[in-house]
């Protein structure tokens, strides 16, 4: 280095005083450090991004396909071994001639909890079809499968080929719930007497699935059938969709065609993810694993690890972009409700929020769309100002930390895990004294770049923030040497301006 040093300097260094050789020296390696920078953030930093991310989710795609392929594998020896038990047998053969018999069902029980436990229930069944015993004596128990309401099912088409294996997952009225079942035939002197049919819950594959470990906070992994329907739950659904949810997405489209692959696309949800998928076949079934993760989150994540490049280039990209005069709607007869410095506010049925004189403060206002708003109007003296942990002791009353505060009140109140992305959060300030450390204590809240806007305008001396009703719009008037109103809805969100920082899609 300080070969290359003197090749810059030239040879004159030598006769340098030597706090002009420091000054040039620190000029150097501020050089390099920039240069370093640079490229680090400009040399196609998206196809690394991107493969990193795909290798990340196709590796935990293959670990929870084998966890899945073991979990059944294990669950079907045990399921075959009912037939060389010599007490369930046993078992068989008695309660067809003791129904009823409340000390043999409790022996029965007992042997079920010691042996098979991992079964939800245990059906008796003779070989004309009848349900002469179950663990669970749901409304199956005593009733003919094959001639009744439940005839069509794949269990018993599967019974009716005497069939010696398995049938997937399918909506067991009995049970009120999705079951797959393993069916064990009985024979005795070469006839035929029945079935054992073992039946299983999603408990135990979702517990599999919905280990998250290695995707961050909103990845996932699910499985779907051939019908394209999920057969785990969502971890972004309130309501279950084992069997309900039809997920016709190009995942699912890709791996029935091609069996297996890697794309950033639209999921269920209507979000953009990154998705490793792949159709492979269990007991004669075929089942698509996926593996996602927003690619919002992905992009937030990028950002983090160069935070202090991209604050610094969103700024610059900020104040030199063309502004939109856009004016808010006339609010008619709500009521206003006026928002002080060091105060945050709700708006509420028939009101908006506003406050003025934003300038040396910085206004954030939270949403979400349809359901309600939050505007905080923030002083210097808050935790998003301040780097020195000496200047909060010497602050000591006046010192706040209102963001996090309302933050925190929202995600514990207001919105449920699976809603944060519903979030959206504008900064408006005159200057950039707030912005990193408001970017950060938001991103901490598990909140992506997407969601966060930064409404900045180094030209105006102040500004005027209104939201509306139910946080549908947010709005504010600069005042510069001319006023004018600009929309938050003509800013693009924070993970926008990244993407095109670091050229992602080009």
């Amino acid at each position: 280095m300080f070969t290359i040093l003197k090749e810059i300097l030239g040879s004159k260094t030598e006769f340098m005083p030597w706090f002009h050789k420091g000054a040039y020296l620190l000029c150097f390696c501020s050089v390099i450090t920039a240069l370093g920078t640079f490229l680090l953030t400009s040399s196609s930093p998206e196809l690394d991004l991107k493969k990193q991310t795909f290798e990340n989710i196709t590796k935990i795609r293959a670990q929870k396909k084998q966890e899945v392929v073991e979990h059944f594998e294990n669950i079907k020896k045990q399921a075959q071994s009912i037939n060389t038990d010599q007490q369930m047998l046993r078992f068989f053969n008695l309660m067809q001639e003791q129904q009823g018999n409340p000390d043999l069902e409790f022996e029965i029980d007992k042997h079920y909890v010691a042996r098979y436990n991992n079964f939800y229930d245990i059906l008796f069944i003779d070989s004309a079809g009848l349900v002469f015993h179950s663990i669970k004596k749901e409304s199956d128990y005593r009733k003919n499968i094959f001639t009744s309401d439940i005839s069509d099912l794949k269990l018993v088409k599967s019974l009716k080929n005497s069939a010696d294996g398995f049938a997937e997952y399918e909506y067991y009225p009995p049970s009120d719930e999705a079951a797959a079942f393993f069916s064990v035939p009985l024979s005795d002197r070469d006839k035929h007497i029945g079935w054992f049919v073992l039946q299983c819950e999603t408990n135990n594959l979702n517990t599999i699935l919905t280990k998250r470990n290695g995707l961050g906070r909103t990845g996932e992994t699910y499985l779907v059938n051939k019908d394209k329907l999920m057969l785990s739950e969502s971890r972004f659904m309130g309501d279950s969709t084992v069997l309900q949810l039809k997920v016709d997405t190009l995942a699912v489209k890709e791996a029935i065609q091609s069996r297996e692959g890697e794309k950033i696309l639209t999921d269920y949800r209507g979000v953009n993810v990154f998705s490793s998928f792949e159709m492979f076949d269990l007991f004669g079934v075929s089942w698509i694993i996926i593996v996602e993760i927003d690619e919002d989150e992905v992009i937030t994540e990028h950002f983090k690890k160069h935070q202090k490049f991209f604050i610094n280039e969103c700024a610059a990209y900020l104040s030199s972009r063309d502004r939109k005069v856009s004016y808010p709607k006339k609010m008619g007869n709500l009521r206003k409700k006026k928002v002080e410095m060091n105060e945050f506010a709700k708006s509420e049925a028939g009101s908006y929020l506003m406050t003025e004189g934003v300038s040396t403060c910085t206004a954030i206002a939270i949403s979400y769309p349809g359901k309600f708003g939050y505007l905080a109007h923030i002083s210097p003296t808050d935790e998003i100002y301040i780097d020195n942990p000496l200047t909060k002791y010497f602050l000591q009353r006046n010192y706040h930390n209102f963001l996090s505060q309302l933050i925190g009140k929202i995600k514990h109140f207001e919105v449920y895990p699976y809603e944060l992305n519903k979030l959206q959060f504008v900064i408006v300030a005159t200057h950039r004294k707030s912005f990193a450390k408001a970017v950060k204590e938001i991103i901490a809240h598990d909140i992506e770049l997407a969601s966060i806007k930064f409404m900045y305008n180094p030209d105006a001396q102040s500004s005027s923030i209104v939201l509306a009703p139910s946080g549908y719009s947010a709005y504010v008037m600069w005042n510069s040497k001319k006023q004018f109103f600009e929309s938050a809805e003509q800013i693009e969100d924070l993970g926008s301006i990244v993407k095109k920082i670091m050229h992602y899609d080009a």
